[in-house]
């Protein structure tokens, strides 16, 4: 390239980088692809167009020109770093973590590396190696504060109340007056029943839109705060602000509250028409037995109730593992699809379909055994019984029910991972429909299909647990076992439940939940009349 065209190519890379400088992603790229049209081996327009695609989100083709920077210059361990970050993204853990070791060979003292390798080995539940390069991180870089902030998190989803407390005291002695050690503190403080000291400490400190998923757990905590100190009306306000918010999170994917509701309203129309005797058809060939579900309405309780069964010696519960989810597909790829093909399924097919479960579920659990019975929690499983009594006519399943007022208020309180179904509760009023929605298709089921199920209330459990609970186990063939009692253990030996019951089902039995809606009497003034019906049909 003669000296002219060096210039241009300088311009042209000051020009993209100032403007990637100030976020101004598509400009930037503009300019580095016009470097690259001319120059395909310009190492600094690659490295640095592979790092935007990753900003942006791009992952795929972020992958594509950072492996390209790396071809270029094999030693760069920012490009190593990045495609770590973006092969995590991918779901590549294993390809990820190559990447963070490449770094670190290259450069042992690269604190970034051993903060992400960290981040993916925590991904991947090894905490105990996950800690070590964070603590690896903080040695070499003792001011980096997201390495602190991935240690505090960390300590915070195993429940390791002591050792967060002494990886906040150590962060203070590093950094001084950082909103994210408040943060966690707060957190600590909260779990730790101290609403009080929670309050003052989340509302010292403050993160704005441009830390938007820290602001939300700010928020979100402020809230529970707010609730337990019984200043309803600002608590309220808050979950109010924390649902406001919950859309901007950096890690939301395209979501359509819509689009869920539309699936449940096509099964109704769908199994209006499905004749009760077209199931009688099918013959079981599977030597298994036909599986067991846990499912209800989301907050109805199915997690303490996970929990109490997975105690039992004979029992392993698969939580929220989404194999029906594959059964779903399968159906989807028999002619006429999901859900037409239910009508003309044919033995050979039901038992393929059957296989692509029963493969499923044997995949997730740890530890097998004849002498053991798996159930398959999964709440809104609820939406899908047409389906899965059609694939499993004997199956079994228990029901869990709470008073639909606090169904749907701790629904529309808790800070979910937001996709088409969980996005109908950052509003009371679509959480009401939701549940209406939902229930109706239940009873239709019911009507159609003669379903093997047993219903649990949640409040029955928490006033009355033994008498509650041993009727469940006569249903599931089960006697009663005094390892039922130490439930709490169970939970957490877990590590961490990945639903928002955790804190809750880790303590003992309480009531403070049940008839929780009264305290928002006002704000659920709209909503009873939506679900009415279900409250006086469940006799609540």
């Amino acid at each position: 390239m003669n000296k002219k065209n060096n210039l241009t190519t300088k311009g042209t890379f000051d020009l993209a980088y100032q403007n990637h400088q100030k976020n101004n992603f598509q400009v930037a790229e503009n300019y580095y692809r016009k470097i690259l049209k001319a120059d395909p081996k310009h190492f600094a327009s690659t490295y640095l167009l592979g790092t935007l695609l990753l900003q942006t989100n791009k992952f795929k083709m972020a992958k594509e020109m950072l492996e390209k920077s790396i071809q270029i210059n094999p030693d760069k361990v920012d490009a190593y770093n990045n495609l770590g970050i973006t092969l995590q993204k991918l779901g590549e853990f294993q390809e990820s973590i190559e990447c963070y070791q490449k770094a670190i060979e290259i450069r042992p003292d690269y604190a970034y590396a051993h903060n992400n390798l960290g981040n993916t080995l925590k991904e991947l539940k090894k905490f105990k190696e996950a800690k070590n390069h964070y603590q690896k991180a903080i040695k070499i870089k003792p001011d980096f504060i997201d390495a602190h902030k991935n240690l505090m998190q960390m300590f915070e989803i195993m429940n390791q109340d002591e050792e967060l407390k002494d990886a906040i005291k150590k962060a203070r002695t590093l950094i001084k007056d950082n909103p994210i050690i408040n943060l966690y503190e707060g957190i600590l403080l909260c779990k730790n029943e101290k609403f009080a000291e929670a309050k003052n400490c989340l509302e010292s400190i403050s993160f704005g839109s441009r830390e938007i998923n820290k602001e939300i757990l700010r928020v979100s905590n402020l809230a529970k705060c707010y609730d337990r100190i019984g200043d309803y009306e600002k608590a309220f306000d808050f979950f109010l602000k924390t649902n406001d918010l919950a859309p901007q999170k950096t890690d939301v994917e395209n979501f359509d509250k819509g689009r869920f509701l539309k699936e449940i309203r096509i099964r109704g129309e769908f199994f209006k028409k499905f004749k009760m005797d077209e199931r009688h058809t099918l013959k079981s060939s599977n030597k298994r037995p036909d599986p067991i579900f846990l499912i209800g309405f989301p907050r109805s309780g199915t997690t303490l109730l996970d929990v109490i069964l997975d105690s039992h010696p004979k029992v392993e519960v698969i939580e929220e593992k989404n194999i029906v989810g594959k059964l779903i597909n399968s159906l989807n790829e028999l002619p006429g699809g999901n859900l037409e093909c239910l009508k003309n399924m044919q033995n050979d097919q039901l038992k393929k379909i059957r296989e692509v479960y029963f493969d499923s579920l044997e995949s997730t659990i740890k530890n097998k055994s004849n002498s053991k019975i798996y159930i398959d929690k999964f709440p809104l499983n609820i939406v899908y019984v047409g389906e899965i009594v059609r694939v499993f006519p004997n199956s079994k399943f228990v029901l869990s029910l709470r008073h639909p007022c606090d169904c749907v208020l701790s629904c529309f309180m808790q800070n979910f991972q937001l996709n088409d179904a969980m996005a109908n509760f950052l509003n009371l009023e679509d959480s009401a429909h939701l549940y209406d929605a939902v229930m109706n298709l239940w009873t239709q089921y019911t009507s159609i299909f003669s379903i093997n199920y047993h219903e649990v209330k949640y409040e029955n459990l928490v006033e009355n647990f033994e008498r509650t609970v041993r009727p469940v186990l006569d249903f599931l063939g089960l006697s009663w076992n005094s390892s039922l009692l130490e439930y709490s253990k169970t939970a957490k030996e877990r590590i961490r439940i990945s639903t928002p019951s955790y804190h809750q089902v880790i303590k003992p039995l309480y009531s403070h939940s049940s008839g929780r809606w009264k305290r928002y009497e006002k704000q659920t003034a709209n909503v009873y009349p939506i679900l009415e019906t279900w409250i006086k049909k469940f006799n609540y």
